[in-house]
């Protein structure tokens, strides 16, 4: 299950640029069979996302699920 998505141009470089390779590497992920996404890929979104106060809910969220998926 390939993604084949871009992040859209409205949004700040940055953005797109953390958006377009958390989408490359769940590519890689589906196609190698892996179990996880590099965590480095993950924090790197989350970070960038934070920086701008328009999508800082979005970053919450996304922490949010990532925490409630990794409880045991």
């Amino acid at each position: 299950m390939s993604i084949d998505k871009k992040a859209n141009k409205y949004l700040p470089q940055d953005v797109q640029d953390a958006i377009n390779t958390f989408i490359t590497q769940f590519n890689i992920m589906e196609e190698y069979d892996l179990d996880t996404i590099p965590t480095e890929y993950t924090m790197n979104l989350l970070t960038t996302l934070s920086k701008y106060p328009e999508y800082v809910g979005v970053a919450t969220e996304l922490m949010t699920m990532i925490l409630e998926d990794n409880e045991v």
